[in-house]
């Protein structure tokens, strides 16, 4: 449930809790529901409408405390996903829960915490929300302040998601955001959203069944329009179907050469510079 992962562009990934409730067109063929299912955590499942959430341990909790110690000690870069098998911003989950978890956001700063939601609407009341009992959340004016170690990002498929999704995104404070375009399953025109941060793209992945088309020319037009607005571009994996070694074909030595991109934003420091991009 923490630390371990295969995602490249995270070092670890961390659930507070378990379960979630399909969305959209990008929840389709949903690995977080497969694996709740096949391992039926607590003697139940978490997935759909009505179905109670189930909150990880208190051990596993400990562990980005453990990273951020290590991270204080060596100065490395540690970014964590939150959360893999859940939706931070699911409205069927308690506020206490994300008030802890917005705690624990705030108990780590040598991490740099990854948001990436289905529900980008909801973000902004919901981190608000629930970090009004942390008066290191707020402004004079009492609207919300990002920490300086959250980044937000939004799930988004294809151009009709990105004309509703983009624009709450940009208006969701957060140090960096960012658009996870994965499954891509349909082109989108980057060039109209500056204001994106970061960009990271990728075909979709099956265990069984034919996985929906993804064009290469789709990453290949996000890498040229993410530089265009600014933006850093991230190519994750060209998808099951290829051919290739790597079933999800998340090997960038099997790619062409021009679609082996692999880029992170420049992240703000809490004093305004800039770290370098990576």
């Amino acid at each position: 449930m923490a630390e371990d992962t295969g995602i490249a562009w995270t070092d670890s990934t961390f659930n507070p809790w378990i379960g979630c409730t399909k969305v959209g067109p990008g929840c389709d063929h949903c690995y977080a529901e497969a694996l709740d299912k096949r391992h039926r955590w607590k003697g139940d499942t978490h997935w759909g409408a009505g179905k109670e959430r189930m909150r990880t341990s208190p051990g596993n909790w400990a562990k980005p405390l453990a990273w951020n110690r290590a991270r204080l000690k060596d100065g490395k870069t540690h970014r964590v996903f939150c959360a893999s098998l859940a939706d931070v911003f699911d409205n069927e989950v308690p506020l206490r829960w994300r008030q802890d978890l917005m705690d624990l956001v705030a108990d780590t700063p040598a991490l740099t915490w990854l948001f990436l939601t289905k529900r980008i609407g909801m973000a902004r009341k919901m981190l608000s929300g629930a970090s009004d009992h942390r008066s290191f959340f707020l402004t004079a004016n009492d609207d919300y302040k990002p920490p300086a170690n959250l980044w937000i990002g939004a799930t988004i498929v294809n151009q009709e998601e990105a004309d509703r999704g983009v624009p709450k995104l940009l208006a969701t404070p957060a140090a960096v955001r960012f658009v996870s375009y994965e499954p891509a399953i349909g082109p989108v025109n980057w060039a109209e959203y500056p204001g994106i941060d970061w960009i990271i793209v990728g075909g979709e992945s099956q265990q069984g069944g034919a996985p929906r088309e993804f064009r290469l020319s789709w990453a290949q037009d996000t890498i040229s329009m993410a530089r265009t607005i600014g933006a850093a571009p991230f190519v994750k994996q060209l998808g099951s179907g290829r051919g290739l070694k790597d079933r999800a074909g998340a090997d960038p030595a099997e790619w062409p050469l021009h679609l082996q991109v692999r880029e992170f934003p420049t992240n703000r420091r809490p004093d305004g510079s800039d770290k370098e991009r990576t």
